[in-house]
């Protein structure tokens, strides 16, 4: 599968998820979600502060999203904190903040836009 058809196929689907089960799960699971969200989001900043995994195979190679990873991480930190204060009602927001974000850098990456 190319990098193209991953991204639509396989990340952003996994990123509209996590949106839906920010608005769907059981308040007493919001503190398992807010732990999974901050470790995306520190794997996020770790990677950017460190200039960590600058090749990515599903992505045909350089990690061309690499200097937009401080903003994703900044969204799901956000996510997080949300969830860790039983704020289920503003979870999804940074989440689907993340997903327009990332649709809008693929676009103009692969100059759709």
């Amino acid at each position: 599968m190319n990098s193209v058809a991953l991204f639509l196929f396989a990340c952003i689907p996994t990123r509209l998820f996590l949106v839906w089960v920010s608005t769907k799960i059981p308040v007493k699971y919001l503190g398992i979600f807010a732990a999974l969200l901050l470790a995306m989001s520190l794997s996020f900043l770790y990677l950017y502060f460190t200039k960590g995994r600058q090749m990515a195979p599903e992505a045909g190679g350089v990690t061309w999203w690499a200097n937009y990873r401080l903003i994703i991480g900044l969204l799901y930190l956000a996510a997080a904190i949300y969830a860790f204060q039983g704020r289920q009602d503003l979870i999804w927001i940074p989440l689907l903040m993340d997903v327009l974000f990332g649709i809008t850098i693929f676009a103009k990456k692969h100059n759709f836009i």
